[in-house]
Formats: C-alpha cells, structure tokens, sequence
C-alpha cells in the first residue's frame, strides 16, 4: 500500500527529464596531443591522438603525401620530448566505451587500408623493375637495364650462406677463412640435417622440392592489373594482388635453402660473432632444448606450403647452427641480425658523445643479463623469446666496438636475421618479350591511377592537409562511420557538429583550427576535457634538477647557449644556433637575434664550403636563419636535439601512471 504522506513530484519529474534528455554513460576517454614547435619534422608544431598507449599521428613524407603512423606511447613520448626535446600538452577528452572503440577501430581501419595501399605501390616498384630486368635479358637493350635492380630486389637470409657471387655461381669459397671451425662444423650439421630431412621424406625429396620450384618460376607470370573507375575502394582498400617480384623472390629464397641442404654450404663469416660470454651448465641445458625445437621446426618448415618457407629455413639452418656452436665450445655464438642499412656512428661521433653511449652500452649489457636470466627462470626458451636474446647480444657486442675506435652500427637489429643478397637471374620465368611489353604497359596505367588516387586521398597542403586537418577530419570520418548512412551532402556540416557535440562534448572545425597550438585549445575549449597536462622535454628536466643542485642565476646563465652548456653537445642535425629559446620568454627576441645572425653566418660560410660538403652548410644555414625568425615575435623553435639518449633510462625515470 502506498503511503500518501511520500512527495512522488521530485520523482516523477525526475523520469520525465531522463525520457526526454537522455545521458550517454560517459566511462571511457582518450588524449589529443600538442607537441611544441621545433626544428625538423613538423618544425610549426605537431598533433596526435591517443587511445590508451596507441598513438596516431600525420606525418609529411618527401612524396608529397601524408601518411598516418601508429606508435607505442612511451615510444613517442622518447622521440618527441626527449630525442627531439619538445613539450608535450595533453588534453584527455571524455567520451562513452561506444564512442572509444568507434574511434580507436576507425583510425586502425585507416591504418591498415593505407599501410596495404603504400604496400602495393611498393610492389608495382619492385614488378617495375623485374619486369625491365627480364625484358633486358631478352633484348640487350640498354633502355631495360634498370641500375635499381641488385638494390632494390633481394633475397632475405641468403647472404646467411652465399654472398652475390657465390650465389650467382661466379665465386666458390675455398679461400674463406674458416673462424673457430665454425664453418666446417656447420657443413657438418647441415649434413646431419639433410639426412634426417631425407629420412623423414625420402631419399628425393629435395631434389623434387627443387623440380618443382624450377616449374613453377618458369611458368610465372604477372598478374593482370584491372582498369576500374577507381582502385580504393569505400574503405580505401586497394584489391588484392600477388606480387610478381615477391613470388619470384619467394620461390629463388626456396632454391637458395635447397641449395644449401645439398650443398652443404656453410655460414659465411659476417653472418655470425662468438662472444666471450661463456654458457652456464643451466642454459646449456635450456640450449640443448631449443637446438631439438630447431630441427623439428626445420622439418616442418622445409615442407611448408607457405610462400616465404625458404627465408624461414635459411634461418632456422643459421641459428641451428649458432646454438649448436654455443654448446660445442661453451661461448654463446649468435647469428647476425642487423639490417642491411643501419645506422652507423663513426668513432668521432662515438668519442664525441662518450657519456650518452656508455650508458647505452650499460643499459645494454643490462638487457643482455635480464634477458639471459629470464630464459633460465621461465624453464626453457622458445624460438621468439631467443629473437630477444639474440637482438640484445648483438646490440650489446657491437656498441662495444666503439670502445676500440671502431665504427659501430647504432640501429639496424631486427627479429630475424635479414641478410640479404642481390636478386640472381639465372633461372627466369618463360615469358615472351611481347608478354613482358604488354605487363610493363598495364602495369604503368594501373600504377598512374593509384597515384592519382592516393593523390586525392592524401595530398599534403600546409594549410588544408597537414597533421591537424587530417586528425579532425578521420574523427568526422569515424561519426560518419558509426551511423552505417549516408548523410545529405548539404546537411553534412550540421549533421557533424551536432554528432560532435554529442559524443565528444562540441565541435572543432579543421577548417579554422589547422594551427597546431590553435587546434589545442579550440579542444580545451569545445571538447569535454576533464583533464589537462604538460610533459615535459628532456632539457626541461636536466634544468630543473640543475637548479635544486646550484644557485639559479649561476645555472640560467651557464645553460643559456651552446657553448658553456653542460647539457647539450652541438648535434650536427640542428642549424646553428647559440642561445636556447625555450626557458626564456623575456629575452628570446633578443636571443632570436642572435641565433638569426648565426643562422646567416653558416650561410655565408655555406657559399665557401659549397664545393667540399654539397652545399650542406648552406642548407643548414638557410634553416637556421628560418628557425630563428619567430623567435624575434616570442614564438620559441630553438630547442637543440639530442641523438643519444638511453631509452632505458627515459623508460625508467618517468612516471607512467601520474
């Protein structure tokens, strides 16, 4: 029974404002980005867009197209404040879980649709080049003969094996010098490997596999490109094709591992280093492990139906070997698996920044021994935690180098081993000249409407289709998305803003917020932010432990230009500069004009040097002089870089969840 003395009103009128304004749950939220302006990429200023540690962000590339990029957020985070020294401003925006995963889901659409698109272009580069390749074979016409084609088509993991003129069949390797015995003994192993392979498939087997890859290169042919109104589709997905260069890299990588199996080949001597670090009766056993899940992978993947079957054996034989090696002389053997073309700091540079790179070294050797810990802890060691192992050894080894004056290769370490050589063409597909004119034609028609198309798609304009515009524009693009409709072009506008004030709490126009700095607060203003931060970049924080250590003055007067810094070592990437604009406000038109006079000076300097450095200085002088504009108006862009710096440390020193 109800009680009649109880003021139903409140409730009721309650009910009715909930049917007539309903609230979305609001349990979720994501960042927008402001990164300060800088030299170098993005030098007025760069945006982002983060859904929980996945960032998005546009950048320019030297095509003239803007490309989306997806990275880990402490990763940017490292390049952006601390690499490149900026502030960062982020802006956290509450929004519904609908609206989260419609957005985050979104840009991974983009992502992925443009990542194939750029993909196939890539593809119809490399078909290009085979392509004219075949054609000059056939006619010894120098017209086809493409100066492109040993560097851009190669076979990954055979240089594991053979060099160019080996696997060409123009060199043999007596003369090679045999290191540790390690090459002997591993045409020993690869001998022991074939037999079991002979065992477990027949006495033939190889030689069938090799028939047929043989069939099946000289009966390959290109796809047909198709003529279509328009290649990407609603989703910008471009069709599926097979790549004609990468199917006939495939099946030349599976000639290349047969040939090795038969042959016996062994390792080549830059394929692998011993290390002085002996194995310990605990990780022998765990090695001893691992070399039996190596051949039994061996096994399974000489049989394999999939097409890159011969990079994955070539690499399973290099690494068998390598652990065999480790076992057979108690010091741990890795195989080589920097890139092709990493980046090398030569022993000026290594000197030069003496401090930074002994912390890498010691952040190194760290990773080496927690990674070496861990294989013993978790009970054995599978083919991708001995990836890890492998990329920390061979970071570690090859910083030490630098101790010796040598040369050594910064970047470069990869997963899997990548050693390449040049394409061989001494078995080539069976097609005619006319065959190959008629490829090369459709080829270059279909190529010229993809890049047209990617063109309209993703054409960079400073002011209608930079970083900015382009982030606004895939979140317009993501509420069109959600609706599953088409929305009156007339009404689109509206429609947007409306959707925009819904889900996001107001609505940012690109059109009039294509400024970085301007994009931020149009975001603190009109979206529903519920929190807002700076983090700050590396020479803020060096500075700010500065002055806890010293008097101010002191500090502020040391640190305010390149020369006395204990900070900053001049790095070639920056224009010249000689005052730091980021920490004072007051004097930066002053200190701007100094750094334009420097900036002039190089340029002066750059006219004399031009015949010895490429005009480089010129270059570099010109920037500077750019750079140190604004600053005479208050806008700061002198910050200084920094190449060095340990990731690790950065990694260890921020706090994550503040």
């Amino acid at each position: 029974m109800l009680n009649r003395h109880v003021n139903w009103k409140p409730f009721f009128i309650s009910i009715f404002l909930i049917a007539l304004f309903p609230v979305t749950a609001l349990a979720a939220s994501f960042e927008y980005l402001y990164l300060e302006a800088s030299e170098g990429n993005s030098s007025g200023g760069h945006s982002a867009i983060q859904f929980d540690d996945e960032i998005y962000h546009f950048q320019h590339h030297d095509s003239g197209l803007i490309r989306l990029l997806k990275q880990d957020k402490q990763e940017f985070h490292f390049l952006y404040r601390f690499l490149q020294n900026r502030r960062i401003h982020v802006s956290q925006i509450e929004v519904s879980e609908e609206s989260f995963n419609q957005l985050g889901d979104y840009f991974k659409l983009q992502l992925l649709a443009q990542n194939r698109q750029f993909k196939q272009l890539d593809d119809l580069h490399k078909d290009r080049i085979l392509l004219r390749r075949l054609l000059y074979k056939l006619t010894t016409n120098e017209a086809f003969l493409d100066a492109d084609f040993s560097s851009v088509l190669r076979l990954d993991a055979a240089g594991l094996f053979y060099n160019d003129q080996q696997l060409a069949g123009q060199k043999k390797d007596e003369h090679i010098r045999d290191i540790n015995g390690v090459r002997s003994q591993s045409s020993q192993l690869i001998k022991m490997l074939r037999k079991k392979i002979e065992q477990h498939y027949g006495q033939d087997y190889l030689k069938n596999r090799r028939d047929q890859i043989t069939t099946g290169i000289k009966v390959l042919a290109p796809d047909h490109w198709p003529t279509a109104p328009a290649i990407l589709s609603k989703d910008n997905f471009p069709p599926a094709m097979s790549s004609f260069s990468e199917s006939y890299a495939d099946y030349l990588t599976g000639l290349a591992a047969i040939k090795v199996l038969i042959e016996e080949q062994s390792l080549q001597p830059d394929a692998f280093f011993i290390t002085p670090e002996s194995v310990t009766p605990e990780e022998k056993k765990v090695l001893e492990n691992l070399r039996d899940q190596l051949a039994l992978s061996l096994l399974t993947s000489v049989d394999s139906g999939r097409p890159d079957w011969g990079y994955a054996v070539l690499v399973n034989l290099a690494r068998f070997i390598a652990v065999d090696q480790s076992l057979q002389s108690g010091l741990w053997v890795f195989i080589d698996d920097f890139a092709g073309d990493p980046a090398w700091l030569d022993a000026d540079q290594f000197s030069q920044h003496a401090e930074q790179m002994h912390i890498q070294i010691n952040d190194a050797q760290d990773n080496l021994t927690q990674t070496r810990k861990t294989m013993l802890t978790s009970g054995g060691i599978t083919e991708s935690a001995y990836s890890m192992l492998e990329m920390s050894a061979n970071r570690y080894f090859e910083l030490l180098k630098g101790k010796q004056q040598k040369p050594v290769r910064y970047l470069g370490e990869k997963a899997l081993p990548t050693k390449n050589v040049g394409l061989p063409d001494w078995l080539v597909p069976g097609l005619t000249q006319q065959q190959l004119i008629t490829a090369l034609t459709e080829l270059d028609k279909y190529e010229s409407q993809l890049l047209q198309e990617l063109a309209d798609h993703y054409r960079y304009d400073l002011i209608t289709r930079n970083c900015v515009t382009q982030l606004f524009g895939t979140i317009d693009l993501a509420l069109l998305e959600q609706k599953k409709m088409d929305v009156d072009q007339a009404k689109k506008v509206e429609w947007l803003s409306h959707e925009s004030t819904k889900q996001l709490g107001g609505d940012v126009s690109a059109f009039y917020n294509f400024i970085p700095f301007m994009s931020f607060k149009s975001v603190q203003e009109h979206y529903r932010v519920t929190n807002s931060k700076v983090f700050s970049s590396y020479r803020d924080q060096q500075l700010a432990t500065l002055y806890t250590q010293n008097t101010g003055l002191m500090v502020a007067l040391r640190e305010s230009n390149i020369f006395s810094s204990t900070l900053y070592i001049y790095n070639p990437d920056d224009a010249f500069f000689v005052f730091f604009t980021d920490d004072n406000v007051a004097l930066r038109p002053v200190f701007g004009l100094f750094n334009t006079v420097a900036g002039i000076g190089q340029s002066l300097f750059g006219f004399l040097s031009w015949p010895f450095d490429s005009g480089q200085n010129l270059k570099s002088g010109a920037t500077g002089v750019l750079m140190s504009l604004p600053e005479l108006l208050f806008f700061n862009m002198r910050k200084g870089s920094y190449q060095y710096l340990s990731y690790n440390q950065f990694v260890h020193d921020e706090k994550w969840g503040d």
